[in-house]
């Protein structure tokens, strides 16, 4: 079952069936809405719907951080630069096809558990209403990105926050296929950073679920991404010998 769990998955095969580069990115990236996109708003609207809150993880910090309107850019940059971030990182191989299909299936594996959490242990992200406050005195640019997140993201999937840990797999694997390019490695992680900072200017996260996504992060990282891409390299060490 693990070994099952650690290789590519059948889902993939029309992906990896797919000549063009962009063909098979486009594949993937479909695969990966069409699962993880019903299943963050489905929990997202349910948990606004039933307006339950277990505990209230706000600590002095949260409040001293100031709201921030322009860094909403930063924030957003999770669906106009990480999601996107393959198209500009993945070598045209077939070992990096399959390396792109792990980091969808951590992706996916990383919103499951995320969702599962926010309906075991909802939590209100209140903080958001500093930012509410301030709508009016925004620039319209940052006022139409706000009401535009607002209308799609109800501030109940808090911990741990999904924005950092997506971003983070992402920024991970664009670092690992930008080997040798030091100035991209270290701009697309900075961004990752600034990103996850974001978060909490932005007042739609608490420092909870920074911490609790990091944590979360790296559990992924630990426990099905690195097993399974030492498989993968077993799997091509064999076949370059056969």
């Amino acid at each position: 079952m693990r070994d099952k769990f650690l290789d590519i998955w059948p889902i993939w095969d029309f992906a990896l069936s797919r000549e063009s580069r962009i063909g098979f990115l486009f594949s993937m990236a479909v695969v990966d809405v069409f699962i993880g996109g019903p299943m963050y708003l489905i929990t997202n609207h349910l948990m606004a719907w039933r307006g339950t809150t277990i505990f209230d993880p706000t600590i002095s910090l949260d409040l001293a951080i100031p709201f921030m309107a322009w860094t909403v850019v930063i924030y957003q940059s999770l669906f106009y630069f990480f999601y996107p971030l393959p198209l500009i990182s993945t070598p045209n191989d077939q070992r990096s096809r399959c390396e792109a299909l792990i980091l969808s299936q951590g992706l996916l594996v990383t919103m499951l558990i995320s969702n599962i959490w926010f309906v075991i242990c909802p939590a209100e992200v209140h903080l958001r209403s500093q930012a509410v406050e301030n709508i009016d005195s925004m620039h319209p640019v940052f006022r139409s990105m706000f009401e535009g997140l607002w209308f799609m993201d109800s501030p109940y999937n808090s911990w741990p926050s999904l924005h950092v840990s997506s971003a983070g797999i992402f920024t991970f694997f664009a670092i690992r296929w930008w080997k040798g390019k030091p100035i991209r490695q270290w701009a697309v992680g900075i961004w990752w950073v600034l990103m996850s900072l974001s978060i909490l200017t932005t007042k739609q996260h608490f420092i909870l679920d920074l911490v609790t996504a990091l944590m979360l992060l790296g559990a992924i990282w630990k426990w099905q991404v690195q097993p399974s891409l030492d498989k993968l390299d077993a799997r091509f060490t064999n076949e370059s010998t056969s």
